[in-house]
């Protein structure tokens, strides 16, 4: 004679479905055709239902929120003949600077080159600077080094290398920018600036 067994309902623990219990062996059973299991729909737990958020399937406009932490990004333009670059913070971000690089490689024009970080704010205005300790005459190329706890050198190191520290907070909301330029504009549009930055970002 075959046995069957009367299982209780399993309730939801902590998000988690309790273990089956056999709660009774009863007499054998005979059934013919198809059977059909059908388990209760606990309102904490469906678990053949899709990833929800706010009670709404998860889609491209409904995503799962993701831990809003800082994403190391890098910036670069080493376009030629032209000692003036920008860069400004993407909409809907926060930018914290970690470093800048710039390569300054100036024409035979003369003049001293006075290589200047900059911040401004959303509207243009200049809200902080870091100026590089010494300035570059015609015909050189100098590297420029802008990150906090450096030493500011007044002098080149090296024939060619300075740099310039500031501080461990530069932090920028959307659509501020951060300019790296020569202040005096001896040959803008001839001298040829590489500029590199890290910088850490997250969402506003």
């Amino acid at each position: 004679m075959a046995l069957s067994t009367r299982l209780q309902d399993r309730n939801v623990d902590g998000g988690y479905l309790k273990p089956v219990i056999v709660t009774e062996i009863l007499e054998g059973v005979t059934i013919a055709g198809d059977v059909e299991v059908i388990q209760p729909i606990h309102d904490d737990l469906n678990a053949n239902a899709n990833i929800q958020v706010a009670d709404t399937d998860v889609s491209a406009t409904n995503p799962v929120p993701m831990d809003d932490t800082w994403q190391i990004g890098h910036w670069g333009d080493i376009s030629a003949d032209d000692s003036d670059k920008r860069i400004a913070v993407t909409a809907g971000e926060i930018f914290h600077i970690l470093w800048v690089w710039v390569e300054l490689t100036s024409t035979a024009a003369a003049g001293d080159r006075q290589i200047i970080v900059e911040l401004q704010d959303d509207t243009n205005d200049v809200i902080g600077q870091f100026r590089a300790g010494a300035v570059q005459a015609a015909s050189l190329t100098y590297y420029y080094m802008f990150a906090p706890a450096l030493a500011d050198l007044t002098a080149v190191r090296d024939v060619n290398y300075l740099m310039t520290p500031f501080p461990p907070t530069v932090i920028l909301p959307a659509g501020y920018q951060l300019r790296v330029y020569d202040s005096k504009a001896i040959a803008a549009a001839a001298d040829d600036m590489v500029v590199m930055m890290l910088y850490a970002h997250k969402a506003a």
